[in-house]
């Protein structure tokens, strides 16, 4: 799979808060997430929004919320994502 440079790009900044031995772990988990939820040939930046909202586990994803905004995300189209993943 195929992945953009700005979904890359995103996926590393969200990634860095993440302390650096726990960042493989980490990565591996969120990237399959991504996958899953892309549709696709090539992965976009929505794609990695998504998969890392999935791949936050309920009391972490206040946390990813936060970052996403700092980030300059709106996160109006993953509501419904929101909602239901908590």
């Amino acid at each position: 799979m195929e992945w953009n440079t700005d979904a890359k790009e995103l996926l590393d900044a969200l990634l860095k808060p993440i302390p650096i031995f726990a960042r493989p772990m980490a990565r591996k988990g969120i990237e399959k997430k991504i996958i899953e939820v892309t549709e696709g040939e090539a992965v976009t930046q929505e794609d990695v929004v998504k998969g890392y909202i999935i791949a936050s586990p309920g009391a972490m994803q206040d946390r990813a919320v936060k970052l996403l905004k700092a980030k300059n995300i709106d996160l109006t189209p993953y509501e419904e994502l929101l909602s239901n993943s908590k």
